[in-house]
């Protein structure tokens, strides 16, 4: 067992030609926090999120999870990705249940399940409150059942990191409420939470803490220090303020 930080970079600079989308960043995870990168579009978000997950290799420094490099790092089991809302294919034919399944795949392939690989994914249908829309069409979901179903997908995985790209895009309100109250219960259930935000009333609502980037980090710190400071001003270049998206 490591004492290392469940995602660390460290001095990164990426860019996809020669000016860098991210510079000299630096940000450390330890297991079992709860923290948000929030910042305007064009900011680096969706670079530094593909550089957590090793799929993009850093110009300069290093990018680790749980102590490996990131893009080395192939135990697929103890980490939960939950794309944008938007990117999800509208055209999957396959039930809620059968996308849950997936979350069982590294850790037997793609053979049989055993009797205690579908107990699994039921506690992980039951967990996120779908055991009721487990045989329903993943396409036939509302925008928020179907973060659901995703995210039960990692904990059917056993995941101990949550990793999510703007998972309340195209989701109602009453939905984005819920949605963050299962959050919520899953880091009280100690999973370490990482996601990308534009609902910055929900960010200061839920989080406990907040990283803003602006191809560097502005910002990083708890949650009441973010309500309090000045970083959303010098992060977006503007007098945004909290209750608004970005």
């Amino acid at each position: 067992m490591t004492d290392a930080p469940v995602i660390e970079l460290s001095d990164v600079t990426f860019g996809y030609t020669a000016t860098p989308v991210i510079e000299d960043v630096s940000l450390a995870v330890d297991a079992g926090e709860y923290v948000a990168v929030v910042g305007p579009n064009g900011s680096g978000k969706s670079t530094l999120m593909e550089l957590v997950l090793g799929l993009l290799r850093p110009d300069a420094g290093t990018a680790e999870l749980f102590g490996e490099a990131a893009t080395a790092f192939d135990d697929g089991g103890r980490l939960g990705y939950v794309a944008q809302q938007a990117s999800a294919s509208k055209e999957m034919p396959i039930t809620v249940r059968e996308v849950v399944r997936m979350g069982r795949y590294p850790h037997v392939g793609f053979g049989r399940l055993s009797a205690a690989d579908e107990a699994a994914v039921e506690r992980a249908l039951a967990t996120v409150g779908m055991s009721a829309f487990a045989n329903r069409r993943i396409t036939e979901l509302s925008g928020g059942q179907r973060q659901r179903a995703f995210i039960a997908r990692a904990l059917a995985g056993d995941a101990d990191l949550l990793v999510l790209d703007e998972p309340t895009v195209g989701v109602d309100a009453e939905s984005v409420d819920a949605f963050y109250d299962l959050l919520e219960t899953l880091h009280d259930d100690g999973i370490t939470v990482l996601l990308i935000e534009h609902d910055l009333h929900a960010v200061a609502e839920h989080v406990d803490r907040v990283v803003c980037l602006n191809r560097e980090v502005y910002f990083d710190g708890p949650t009441s220090e973010f309500v309090e400071s000045d970083a959303l001003a010098r992060t977006f270049g503007t007098a945004a303020v909290l209750g608004e998206s970005a």
